[in-house]
């Protein structure tokens, strides 16, 4: 029963390491390009993604920098306007402290947030969102600033607007009450906040009025030739793709199979069982049993090590009474000692019997045997016969 019960968990994890695999190979790789595939990524060539807009501004003589996980947010001087897309992880107080400088720098902060997450960077300015009843699909702009050439109704497809004092901001989209777009002046600089992705992204950018729009936006607040940043460090963390996307369902589900064979198999294994048994109140037995087996791999490999160490303890007690010297000296210092007070023939049996317990791993029976002898024979013990040699093998 033991062996089948082997057998099948063997085959089982066989299965599914050959299974499992392929798509934890899949998993890490989409782990690794997540933020390449996440909405409202410069890097995300999918319809979620903002990589044609990216272009279109390097087309327009914009040089277009990527602001990757592991820098920090410190836009330079020459930087005057910077891209934060659907941010998805926490910012630093001294991310939004340094950015907060450059924007009263001269530069021009553009937020496109369509949900809750990472509040830190609308919360530093007094913003926030709040939940549309009901979805807008079309809006248009209420101000001229972003509105020429004209962009008519754009598809911004908002469900959640930007909570803002009306008397503190200007209102492009929407109305005081909700505004789906605003802009704030902030020092020498200004804060653009839309709250919604949809006319960046690359299918949002084929819909009506949207491409105009952004297209707008970007030349009426960056100089020619100015650098625009992309903020793509903070969305490394986010996990949606885990659920979102065919590479994280293939990891979780490869880390949830590996983990529920892993509990199977030590469930039915003898470690298990013995989990099991102290679980039931059987402690002293398990107790006892792993006495046993470590008793048992003891005598397997150290057996000639145990023999020969106890034959040189009684060597050591019984020439330390006979001629007064400390039995607790390490071998080498203990042989120095008796070295007055033996004669040449002891001495050197002594010196023999220490260089050879150094070898114990290496010794044959027989050549155990005779070390014992003559250990034995320069002391009060019994010489050792095949019966007690037998005997100091069970020990």
């Amino acid at each position: 029963m033991l062996l089948q019960k082997r057998f099948l968990s063997d085959l089982i994890g066989v299965v599914l390491i050959l299974g499992l695999l392929p798509l934890l190979v899949i998993g890490v790789a989409g782990w690794r390009n997540a933020p390449q595939r996440a909405r409202g990524s410069a890097l995300n060539t999918g319809d979620d993604g903002v990589s044609v807009f990216a272009n279109w501004l390097q087309t327009q003589g914009f040089p277009v920098e990527m602001q990757q996980a592991g820098n920090s947010l410190r836009p330079a001087s020459q930087d005057r306007l910077m891209f934060i897309i659907a941010p998805r992880s926490r910012f630093r107080y001294g991310e939004l402290y340094y950015l907060d400088v450059w924007v009263r720098n001269g530069g021009t902060l553009i937020i496109a947030q369509e949900d809750a997450r990472s509040r830190e960077l609308l919360r530093y300015y007094d913003l926030k969102l709040g939940r549309l009843w009901r979805p807008v699909a079309q809006s248009g702009l209420t101000l001229p600033v972003f509105n020429w050439p004209p962009v008519g109704q754009a598809a911004v497809n908002a469900r959640r607007y930007v909570e803002a004092d009306c008397g503190q901001v200007a209102v492009h989209m929407g109305d005081c009450v909700r505004p789906y777009l605003i802009a704030m002046g902030r020092g020498q600089g200004q804060i653009i906040v839309l709250s919604t992705v949809t006319p960046f992204t690359n299918a949002g950018l084929r819909q009506p009025g949207n491409a105009q729009l952004v297209q707008n936006m970007v030349l009426a607040t960056a100089v020619p030739g100015a650098t625009i940043l992309f903020d793509e460090a903070h969305r490394q963390s986010s996990a949606v793709w885990l659920f979102t996307t065919p590479a994280g369902w293939a990891l979780w589900l490869t880390l949830l199979g590996m983990g529920l064979f892993i509990a199977w198999n030590s469930a039915g294994s003898p470690a298990g069982r013995a989990q099991g048994k102290l679980a039931t109140g059987e402690r002293e037995v398990d107790t006892a049993v792993a006495i046993n087996h470590l008793a048992t791999a003891g005598r397997q490999f150290r057996r000639q090590e145990t023999i020969m160490a106890h034959y040189w303890r009684r060597l050591q007690q019984s020439l330390a009474r006979r001629y007064g010297v400390d039995s607790a000296l390490p071998d080498t210092q203990f042989v120095a000692a008796l070295k007055p007070l033996l004669n040449e023939t002891e001495l050197g049996t002594v010196a023999y019997l220490a260089a050879y317990r150094e070898r114990a791993d290496t010794l044959s029976e027989n050549e155990l045997r005779q070390w014992v002898s003559v250990a034995a024979e320069l002391t009060d013990q019994q010489p050792l016969t095949r019966e007690i040699y037998e005997y100091q093998k069970t020990i």
